[in-house]
């Protein structure tokens, strides 16, 4: 499976959750402070960057191997909670009357953008070079991740593909192993001892 089938298979998840929000649902808590509409934008914007990012020029060197990279050294060390969940509010206002209509077109330029580059692309994230594959693996994350709190928020079933549910899943083990967590992880994973309240490798 390409790097370009899956991320099209997790936008495709996530897609169908938003089209079986009932219209009473939108205003509902979805995941921390967001609503379910901030939520989907949110996640919206694991389609929107991809788009955006590819629009810049790629730089010359890899400064990021791969996507546990990213979420090391990019994501927990830069990030503002503040701005990311403003970010999200936003995007979700952006979705409009017509959220199904807007998340598929954003689905469609993603996919179209991807398909244009080479397989030696590289992505700018703040200046820092990480490969257009892993990038995406990132994206698959966040895609993967906020479906199942979309579905748990609205009542429905995920239905992610089991390919997608293992790649986050190793993804997150990988992040976890990067910040010293390993050991504690897999501890979890296999009955040896719980994770403390509120643990999370992102």
């Amino acid at each position: 499976m390409t790097d370009l089938t899956r991320y099209d298979l997790a936008c495709g998840a996530f897609l169908r959750l938003v089209a079986g929000i009932d219209a009473a649902q939108w205003t509902r808590p979805g995941l921390g402070v967001w609503d379910v509409r901030a939520l989907v934008g949110h996640t919206s914007r694991a389609i929107i960057t991809v788009i955006d990012y590819l629009e810049i020029d790629a730089p010359e060197t890899v400064s990021l191997e791969s996507a546990a990279d990213y979420y090391g050294q990019i994501y927990l060390t830069y990030t503002n909670p503040d701005a990311i969940a403003l970010r999200g509010v936003r995007a979700g206002e952006a979705l409009g009357d017509e959220p199904v209509e807007h998340v598929a077109a954003l689905r469609e330029r993603a996919v179209a953008a991807i398909a244009a580059q080479g397989l030696d692309r590289i992505v700018s994230i703040g200046g820092m070079g990480i490969p257009l594959g892993e990038y995406l693996r990132t994206r698959i994350f966040e895609l993967v991740v906020h479906s199942l709190d979309i579905a748990r928020a609205t009542g429905q079933d995920a239905a992610i593909p089991p390919a997608l549910v293992e790649e986050a899943a190793s993804l997150a083990a990988g992040i976890a192993a990067l910040r010293g967590e390993g050991e504690r992880v897999l501890l979890a994973l296999t009955g040896r001892d719980p994770l403390p309240e509120g643990f999370s490798v992102v």
